[in-house]
């Protein structure tokens, strides 16, 4: 589900104006955000959720704000606060980069938390969706280097927030935006 996300940010920039793209996605993140209240506020929706969803959603996100709506929050932001090429490309990196990340941290570094082999399985997939859109190496390098910083946050969940904002300011700083 995470990496199908990423299809939101080229939906985006293929809506009319860039109003259409910001309703999509602001309105993703406020479905996501009153269902995460819902679901804290009713333990019988909570319930439902968690059999319904499975796992989309971690134990420890029973009493905090999810995963899921942390990302969408974060495409919200990425599309609000940068053009439209740089956050639709941030929302496409922050899809694939996270999952990549934890899939090789989970299988080459054994401890719990971050690890480096999953950072360099970050910058590594932002690196390249960030090559496929044109951009150069040291573009790419750039917003490779932000994912994986952003990536590295201790808090849980902070990165799908993190990573889109910090790959959108990054394109826009260097003027692949």
């Amino acid at each position: 589900m995470h990496a199908a996300s990423g299809l939101l940010g080229p939906l985006a920039l293929t809506l009319p104006g860039r109003g259409a793209g910001g309703a999509l996605l602001g309105g993703i993140a406020a479905i996501a955000l009153v269902l995460d209240g819902a679901r804290r506020a009713f333990p019988s929706l909570q319930r439902t959720v968690t059999a319904t969803a499975g796992a989309l959603f971690r134990p420890e996100e029973a009493a905090a704000l999810s995963g899921p709506a942390m990302l969408a929050c974060g495409y919200a932001a990425a599309w609000a606060l940068f053009l439209p090429r740089a956050a639709a490309t941030a929302i496409v990196v922050a899809a694939l980069a996270d999952p990549a990340a934890a899939l090789v941290g989970r299988r080459f570094a054994r401890g719990a938390g971050k690890s480096w082999a999953g950072s360099l399985a970050c910058a590594g997939t932002a690196a390249a969706v960030i090559v496929a859109t044109g951009a150069g190496v040291l573009v790419a390098t750039a917003g490779a280097l932000a994912a994986a910083v952003a990536e590295r946050a201790p808090w849980r969940g902070a990165d799908n927030l993190l990573v889109p904002v910090a790959v959108g300011a990054t394109l826009t700083l260097v003027g692949s935006g």
